[in-house]
């Protein structure tokens, strides 16, 4: 084989092999697949990541018909879901993440230079020099580079994941929230109604001479309390609806979405300890982040100790033409003597963030466990008061009502004991009523600590 077809052939492959890496794309979507199935297999949910394309229109399809009907727990987090902007902006790290993978798989381009050195005593021709010079070392850490960048991808697709459950969770406070706040605030409606009525009652009576000017203006009193009770729990209810529409995303005619008109009842049982902390270490994906954040470092760190001794290498080929007009090429190497500085604080460092990452795992999964214990206790002592509440607590207070009525009936007791009787049981069953508001917020809790959904 001949030097012109050696040559010939080297041309060739270098001219496949620049056209492969300027053909490389970019996907527009790239680890997004896999964070929707980290997600669904936790919630049953799957996130949408809107880019200006035609499946955005059937996003805003599906944002209509859920919110069409009643707003449930589940409807409201898959609102939030496909609409919170700050969680489409989060999607974006997935598209930075998989470009750094991509560079990290690209070549550096070569450097050509060229001088000209023109003769200043002699007729003879302008010296000429060119080069081509590719960095050797970009060569042979490519393959190192691109496992450390896939490691690092993988890490933000566990981390954006992480995200998203976390943008569930808060969804589904706030829509308890929500619906706790507008049933205390119905009951408190009640109440405001029966103390408007003892006190216009106490006005009739006092007009009439039979009750004292202290009398009515207790009576007074209650009413007056009762109506800043109402008034307060109307602005609770605002203030509920305004967060839990900012986590959906919405705004305009989409604002006024509905509720059901009660809180629904607590599951006959709750998981075991032992289940529970299991599936919290299995499921959480911000300690899946950290395992993969400390991947990442290690073979960062495996890499700088490798290459080391070796630092910045160029090869490359270099003409030159010199005043007689011959030509002379040859190859052209340059080397980075590592005398002073062979990485040792670099790796210093990798060690030291290695040994920290490693430290704040341990310290999560510890975190994790502790977290998932004290909010199962609390679930257990709010199912206790709910229980409590309607058992003893609510069947009290209507026996007392009753009681009072027949005491009534027979004239031994006022029409005002009566009415404050009926209070008290209101505000009893408004006691019951945020207590149950409060298991399905802690619930809400449990299931973030977990990393998913609570089992069955």
């Amino acid at each position: 084989m001949t030097r012109k077809n050696i040559r010939s052939i080297y041309a060739t492959a270098l001219g496949i092999i620049l056209l492969a890496a300027g053909c490389v794309q970019v996907p527009k979507k790239g680890g997004f697949d896999q964070v929707q199935e980290m997600v669904n297999e936790r919630i049953d949910l799957r996130p949408s990541w809107k880019q200006e394309a035609a499946e955005d229109r059937q996003i805003e399809e599906a944002l209509d018909k859920l919110l069409e009907n009643e707003l449930t727990a589940a409807g409201a987090i898959q609102v939030a879901l496909l609409n919170n902007a700050r969680l489409q902006a989060r999607y974006e790290e997935l598209g930075i993440s998989q470009a750094e993978l991509i560079q990290a798989g690209l070549l550096k381009n070569p450097t050509v230079f060229g001088s000209a050195r023109f003769p200043t005593n002699s007729p003879g021709a302008t010296e000429l020099e060119f080069g081509l010079l590719q960095n050797f070392l970009n060569i042979l850490i490519l393959p190192a580079r691109q496992k450390i960048a896939a490691a690092q991808f993988e890490q933000v697709k566990a981390e954006v994941a992480h995200d998203v459950l976390q943008i569930t969770t808060e969804a589904e406070r706030a829509y308890y929230k929500v619906l706790g706040a507008a049933n205390t605030k119905n009951l408190r409606f009640l109440v405001m109604e029966a103390a408007q009525a003892s006190y216009e009652f106490a006005l009739r009576l006092h007009g009439a001479g039979n009750i004292s000017e202290l009398s009515l203006s207790i009576e007074r009193g209650s009413f007056e309390e009762a109506r800043i009770a109402l008034a307060e729990s109307e602005n609770r209810l605002r203030m509920a609806r305004e967060k839990l529409t900012k986590l959906m995303g919405l705004w305009g005619e989409r604002t006024k979405w509905r509720i059901p008109d009660q809180l629904p009842d607590i599951p006959p049982n709750e998981a075991s300890l032992d289940q529970l902390e299991t599936l919290a270490i299995q499921n959480r994906l911000d300690l899946e982040a950290a395992r993969k954040r400390i991947d990442t470092l290690a073979q960062s760190l495996g890499t700088s100790i490798a290459w080391r001794w070796i630092g910045d290498a160029e090869v490359g080929v270099s003409a030159e033409r010199d005043t007689d007009r011959h030509w002379v090429v040859g190859p052209e190497l340059a080397l980075e003597l590592p005398i002073f500085d062979q990485h040792q604080a670099r790796i210093s460092r990798g060690e030291a963030m290695l040994r920290r990452e490693i430290n704040q795992l341990t310290a999560l999964a510890v975190d994790i466990r502790s977290e998932v214990r004290e909010l199962r206790d609390k679930l257990i002592m709010q199912r206790y008061l709910i229980d409590h509440y309607k058992r003893v607590i609510l069947p009290l207070k209507q026996r007392i009502v009753s009681l009072t009525l027949q005491k009534y009936n027979y004239m031994l007791v006022g029409t005002f004991d009566l009415l404050t009787a009926k209070q008290q049981e209101f505000n009893a069953y408004a006691k019951y009523l945020e207590s149950v508001r409060d298991y399905w917020i802690i619930r809400a809790d449990l299931s973030r600590a977990l990393g998913g959904r609570l089992p069955q």
